[in-house]
């Protein structure tokens, strides 16, 4: 890097160099150089008027009368104007010093708008750690689109494509401000879009779904009443606000669409636990429209769930830096389903490396559990916050097993930093 700078800064003086070289060379420098040029075409036409008169071509006197005319035009040349003006060494030095300068602050302007430095700093992380890089660009352009949006709110497109950068990156508040901007400017309200910012806000909130994210995905669900996520956040919602019915009446109408076979479980086993609490027999689990003869699938029985051995260690970078007293949070969330966490373990000022167990007893919510998927994305994270949600800093490593894979001991490293 130090050597790149260097040679920039070479070039620059190079240029600068050159752009002012009028400036630099000797004063009278020009003239000199003119009176010597006249001196010798005059030395050339002597020699030419000499050899036309030993041919006889011209006459004698004539040749005299030549060379007197000759003589006096050199004469003339060769004086120097009283009022030339001469350039003092101090004015011609400033010059200099302020091209130079000008260049230099354009330049620089210049490489740091274009964001060249960032460049250089992303390649040289990329070398280091291509992940990292990788997100770290993928900020920066977030940002830059975020920073056009402010200058240009009326791009209804880049709203959306904002709200949806910042709920891939974890960063649901943003989001949820992304696609309110968005829901205010659009025409007419789309369910998706509502159900977008009620669910954005809602894990922004650490889940709490009460207020104004229930009241977007029942306003979503006006426009379309069959809108899949929709009815799976509003029957969410009327679950926290005790509303049980409610909640019944939006998951059966979620359980009679297609639905991945993952999911359909989910479904089924909210349904099953709504019919208890509200003293009902179990309902039996609908069919998809599609294919009404074929039978749900049902949720595994108690007790036959998987149990995830997690081997969490912290990479050799790492470890010589790791803060004391931070909290370790280890969870496993499905990888085609809900986006809460289906079983966490927080464990303050562990030391790793050392073995987690999750399974089903540590569910954040009883309908939701490892048991009811096959697959899962198994995290660990090092945060010096209280929370499982993802801060600037915190440290993490994730992989994906399936249910086949844990029946061994699944090893977890954490390699990373959170931008």
């Amino acid at each position: 890097m130090i050597l790149a700078y260097l040679g920039m800064a070479a070039l620059l003086l190079l240029a600068c160099l050159w752009l002012t070289r009028p400036y630099w060379r000797a004063p009278g420098a020009a003239l000199l150089r003119r009176k010597a040029a006249n001196v010798a075409v005059y030395r050339s036409r002597l020699a030419e008027i000499d050899a036309e008169a030993e041919a006889g071509v011209i006459e004698a006197e004539s040749a005299a009368q030549l060379k007197q005319e000759l003589a006096a035009r050199l004469l003339q040349d060769a004086e120097q104007p009283a009022e030339a003006p001469v350039e003092t060494d101090r004015r011609r030095w400033a010059t200099t010093a302020a091209v130079v300068v000008v260049l230099a602050v354009f330049a620089g302007v210049f490489y740091w708008q274009q964001g060249s430095w960032r460049t250089q700093e992303l390649v040289a992380l990329a070398a280091v750690n291509p992940g990292a890089a990788q997100q770290d660009a993928v900020g920066e352009m977030v940002d830059k689109l975020a920073a056009k949006l402010e200058q240009s709110p009326d791009d209804l497109e880049g709203w959306a494509m904002l709200g949806r950068s910042y709920f891939v990156m974890e960063r649901y508040a943003d989001a949820a401000r992304a696609y309110a901007e968005l829901n205010k400017r659009l025409p007419q309200p789309e369910a998706d879009l509502l159900v977008a910012e009620g669910e954005s806000l809602g894990l922004a909130r650490e889940r709490d779904l009460m207020g104004r994210p229930q009241e977007l995905f029942l306003q979503a669900l006006k426009l379309d009443p069959e809108n899949g996520k929709g009815l799976w956040y509003a029957g969410l919602a009327a679950a926290q606000a005790r509303d049980l019915p409610a909640a019944r009446d939006h998951w059966q109408r979620l359980s009679r669409q297609e639905l991945p076979p993952e999911l359909r479980e989910v479904v089924e086993a909210q349904l099953t636990q709504l019919a208890q609490a509200l003293g009902e027999p179990a309902a039996a689990p609908a069919a998809p429209v599609a294919a009404q003869a074929e039978a749900a699938p049902q949720a595994p029985a108690a007790g036959e769930g998987p149990r995830l051995q997690v081997k969490v260690a912290l990479s050799a970078e790492l470890a010589a830096k790791a803060p004391p007293g931070s909290m370790l949070f280890v969870f496993a969330k499905a990888e085609q389903g809900p986006p809460m966490p289906l079983a966490v373990q927080r464990l303050p000022g562990a030391k790793l490396p050392l073995e987690v167990v999750l399974d089903d007893s540590m569910a954040m919510m009883p309908q939701l559990k490892l048991s009811q998927f096959d697959r899962w994305t198994v995290t660990a994270r090092i945060t010096a916050g209280g929370g499982v949600k993802a801060e600037s800093g915190d440290w993490e490593g994730s992989r994906t097993v399936s249910r086949v894979e844990s029946a061994q001991p699944i090893a977890l490293t954490i390699d990373r930093v959170v931008p």
